[in-house]
């Protein structure tokens, strides 16, 4: 390390004599780890000065503070505010809009400007002066002209947009010039509104110069403290910004949070270490460390010494400061790593061995037991020490070796295992030299051995016989076998070949013997396959494992006649796995563990075969219903897919093969796997057993064929189905609604009803014990649900085509007016907020009802029926000088009420009025002087008048919004019906 240091500054330091001290700095400290000194120059895409530090530092450096400004674009910041959000204490000036409301005896809602006079000129009102007064005050001479001209009206005022106004920029910005900004912008704003300051421009000597003063901005302050000082300050109309160039500069680099450039203060002076540091926002980590200052001599050539004193002053003008730690390496450290619960370091205090290290609480569901790998530092070499450990001996307590500083314990996993016998490895103990492309390092590793070593023993021991035999997996490589490379080549050594007794036959290490075995030697066990007769329990068993086999073992006995298998196994379909010698190829046999267990089959084995046994939950996960819910289908599939990577492809394609779909009226309705034909009972009490609704009479039975039948389950239960078929068991027909209807108002028993399928308006009627004696049918009100969402639907739709329309309309480049735009969407917000009242017109006279059956409305699940007294009023709404409720008398017309409402306002479009009678009927009321019909008007009745839709003239959809208008007119009479 020292001749590579002196090498760096032989390249970068002028002078030998610079060397020799930087060498000998470096030989008096043995202990010390060598400071990042410069090894060459880091290019870097920033301005000059960054180039320039950074390859002094050996590290890319960047100016402090522009990124500020990296977000900046040529977009102009808006100036639009939404009403109510400025405060009141805003000063009004010239050019800015007001947006005026009235409601009551006048109502609009209009845009106004403040005049170069500074006057607001409202309409039919006195000019207003504006210019100088805050918003509030504003209000207030509003409201009190207001008040003098229309009585009975309110008045709204606050602020639609903001003035603008000119501030110059110049100097050291992207963009300099005059700058058209909100009289709300900062000086922030301004630079932004510039391009932002350039890499060449100072960011501490901002200037701000104004009639009568100047002041100077620090936006140094802004970001490394969030003091904000000069740079919030509210910019005044005419204001003049000056960037000046870029001041003095010093860099830190090294193992702080923030390195980088820094300009320093204009007039400050020099710096110490300890400034700087805080300026860097400190240091990464605590503990001493080295600081080195490289300097710039007289002559332009660097010079570099070491500080000791952090308060000393002593970087100024490009200085460089370069923070390294005296030491970072750990101490004390031993590591857990690979398949545990909780990998990472371990304090050699208090674990120190093996024994301590490994305990049951620590190993994840996936570890392997039989094989471990310790990883040691060596003393002469950088190369690692690798010894194979067993897990189980260090569990049992057989294994206390113990444990050094620096050693580090991996514990596999399966799927480090199953990579032994993937294809990449197999295709390279088969005899290829060259790992693929994009092979993992353990495998680089591999073949490196193999290619150094054609006689060793991997390359012509029993591992490569064997791999010639073998069909290996497309698993990935896992990290393991990159981070520790040579662990693989490793394992393969202590590896041995099982046939049987594993999910997959392959290479499984062992350790036997591991105390003594280094990283050279190989397993002592012979990789054979065991000839005895056997065969093996695999899965949902009580003890799993392999079997001498005698002769004449049935199946029945391998299962202990049903005792060997657990509580929740799948009682349908179990598969032996038998290997036949004669073809060389595997047959899958299907078996029924209920049937084998109950005595009723029973199925002789054979020398290898392996008896596969399922949990029911797995089989659920694995065959899917065809009818499950949304939200969990996602994670269905992917329980799916994780058990499917386990098993054996050709045992989920016999699984699925065997499906029979069991739907409708069952606990849990799906597929499941049977063995061969089944009882239908077996079959329902695998789905869970009936619901509660089911009709076990008339269940629906479809075979494979297409041939479908009726099934009594009470009687037809030992009539079998087999692979394909479909069951469907049928619910009762339910005699009641799931929900109830509710009656209010004028009848003798209100409340909520349960009704049955068919059950009309006249029943509940009757059941609510009818009328009293002062209802009014005519007027009764039905809401229901479906057309409740039917109208909300609508709404939505409504709105969005008004805004698709303005969208279009704006795109054109068409002539449309801002307030016309305005009110568009104000309308468009209407339609989204307005709650639909889902009201259906009903007849509800008792007597009516009898003679016309065909008007009985049939009721729906929570309908709610509202049967009103007999009303004395007609109600006169929408645009209208005082909206009123106005008693009945037989016999007046609609312009005597709309004249007791004050008449109709300006904004009223009374050829589109109407009425809505008290059944919820809407008619259309011309109000004429030719027209001479003579309308009645019964008690109850509203008549409204909607909203001149003439504001909106000029876009494509004024005939739409007309309609709009009159259904919020009709939707808001309506309400006002059901809730008075």
């Amino acid at each position: 390390m020292l001749a590579a240091t002196c090498r760096i500054f032989a390249r970068l330091a002028p002078g030998a004599a610079l060397i020799l001290w930087v060498c000998a700095v470096s030989a008096a400290g043995p202990t010390r780890s060598d400071p990042p000194l410069p090894s060459q120059p880091v290019v870097s895409s920033g301005s000059a000065l960054e180039a320039a530090f950074s390859a002094r530092a050996g590290e890319p450096l960047r100016q402090f503070g522009y990124d500020l400004f990296a977000s900046t674009t040529d977009v102009a910041p808006a100036t639009d505010a939404a009403p109510g959000a400025i405060q009141g204490d805003y000063v009004l000036n010239t050019g800015d809009a007001v947006l005026v409301t009235l409601r009551g005896q006048k109502s609009f809602s209009k845009r106004f400007i403040v005049d170069r006079n500074g006057q607001l000129v409202v309409d039919d009102l006195r000019p207003l002066t504006a210019a100088g007064l805050t918003l509030d005050a504003l209000r207030r001479d509003l409201a009190a002209t207001v008040a003098a001209t229309w009585p009975s009206t309110e008045a709204f005022a606050s602020l639609a947009e903001v003035r603008r106004i000119g501030v110059l920029v110049t100097g050291a910005v992207r963009r300099p010039g005059r700058q058209e900004i909100s009289a709300f912008a900062t000086v922030l704003d301004a630079l932004s509104a510039a391009g932002g300051v350039d890499r060449g421009g100072s960011l501490r000597a901002v200037r701000l110069m104004r009639t009568g003063g100047a002041a100077t901005v620090d936006l140094y302050a802004l970001q490394i403290a969030g003091a904000t000082g000069n740079a919030d300050i509210p910019l005044r109309d005419g204001d003049r910004l000056f960037v000046p160039p870029l001041g003095d500069t010093v860099a830190v680099a090294g193992p702080v949070k923030r390195p980088g450039i820094y300009e320093l203060p204009p007039g400050g002076g020099p710096l110490s270490v300890a400034e700087l540091r805080d300026l860097a926002g400190g240091a990464l980590r605590p503990g001493r460390s080295r600081l080195l200052r490289f300097g710039i001599g007289p002559a332009g050539e660097e010079t570099m010494e070491e500080i000791a004193d952090a308060g000393a002053k002593r970087f100024g003008d490009g200085d460089l400061l370069l923070i390294a730690p005296e030491r970072e390496d750990r101490r004390g450290e031993i590591r857990l790593e690979g398949h545990v619960l909780r990998p990472g370091p371990r304090a050699l205090a208090q674990v120190k061995s093996l024994s301590g290290l490994l305990s049951r609480a620590d190993l994840s569901p996936t570890a392997y037991l039989a094989f471990a790998i310790l990883e040691s530092p060596t003393a002469t070499t950088e190369a690692r020490r690798l010894r194979p450990v067993d897990p189980l001996a260090v569990l049992n307590g057989r294994d206390r070796r113990q444990l050094a500083e620096g050693d580090t314990l991996h514990v596999l996993g399966t799927a480090d295992v199953d990579f032994l016998t993937s294809e990449p490895v197999l295709a390279l103990l088969r005899g290829e030299r060259q790992p693929p492309q994009d092979a993992c390092p353990g495998l680089v590793a591999l073949a490196r051995i193999l290619a150094a070593e054609p006689a060793g023993p991997l390359a012509t021991g029993p591992q490569a016989r064997a791999a010639a035999t073998l069909t290996g997996s497309r698993a990935p490589c896992p990290p393991l076998f990159t981070t520790v490379p040579d662990l693989l080549p490793l394992a393969l050594r202590h590896s041995v070949l099982r046939l049987t007794g594993v999910p997959r036959p392959g290479f499984y290490p062992v350790a036997d013997g591991a105390e003594s075995t280094d990283a050279t030697s190989g397993a002592r066990e012979t990789i054979v396959e065991p000839e005895a007769p056997h065969y093996e329990l695999i899965g949902h068993v009580r003890r799993p494992g392999t079997r001498r086999l005698s002769a004449g073992t049935t199946l029945r006995q391998a299962l202990a006649e049903g005792k060997a298998l657990k509580r929740d196994v799948y009682p349908l379909l179990g598969i032996v796995e038998r290997y036949d010698r004669r073809t060389l190829t595997r047959i899958y046999l299907p078996f029924s563990p209920q049937e084998i267990s109950a005595g009723r089959a029973d199925r002789s084995l054979s020398d290898g075969d392996r008896i596969h046994l399922f949990a029911t939950e797995d089989i659920r996960n694995l065959v899917k219903p065809d009818e499950s819910a949304t939200e969990s289908k996602a994670e269905n599939e992917t329980e799916s897919s994780m058990l499917a990577a386990l098993l054996d492809p050709t045992i989920v394609a016999v699984i699925g093969e065997r499906t029979v779909q069991v739907r409708g009226a069952v606990r849990d309705p799906g597929g499941y796997p049977v063995a061969d034909r089944t009882p239908l009972t077996a079959l329902v009490a695998a789905a869970g057993g009936l619901s509660a609704e089911a009709d076990p009479t008339v269940a629906e039975l479809t075979t494979v064929t297409g041939t479908r039948s009726r099934v009594d389950l009470t009687r037809d239960g030992t009539r079998a189905v087999g692979p394909g078929d479909a069951l469907r068991i049928n619910p009762r027909p339910q005699a009641l609604e799931s929900r109830a209807v509710a009656i209010e108002g004028a009848v003798r028993r209100p409340g909520r009803y349960d009704i049955g399928r068919g059950e009309t308006l006249s029943s509940l009627i009757a059941r609510a014990g009818g009328l009293i004696d002062d209802a009014y049918p005519a007027g009764a009100v039905l809401t229901r649900e479906s057309e409740r969402r039917r109208e909300r639907e609508q709404f939505q739709r409504q709105a969005r085509e008004l805004e698709r329309t303005l969208a279009l309309e704006v795109e054109k480049g068409e002539p449309v007016k801002a307030e016309n735009v305005a009110l568009a969407r104000q309308l468009a917000a209407q339609l989204r907020g307005a709650e639909p009242l889902g009201r259906v017109v009903v007849e509800a006279d008792p007597a009516i009802l009898r003679s016309r059956p065909d008007l009985d409305p049939l009721l729906e699940p929570d309908d709610r029926i509202q049967i009103p007294k007999r009303p004395l009023t007609v109600a006169v709404s929408g645009e209208v000088l005082h909206p009123t409720t106005a008693q009945f008398v037989s016999g007046k017309t609609a312009e005597d009420y709309m004249n007791e409402a004050g008449g109709p306002t300006r904004d009223a479009d009374t050829g589109r009025s109407f009425l809505v009678l008290p059944d919820g009927r809407a008619r259309p009321l011309a109000l004429s002087s030719w027209n001479h019909r003579v309308e009645t008007i019964p008690p109850g009745t509203i008549l409204v008048v909607p909203r001149d839709p003439r504001p909106f003239d000029g876009l494509d959809a004024t005939k739409a919004i007309g309609n709009i208008l009159s259904q919020l007119a009709i939707t808001a009479a309506s309400i006002s019906v059901i809730t008075r």
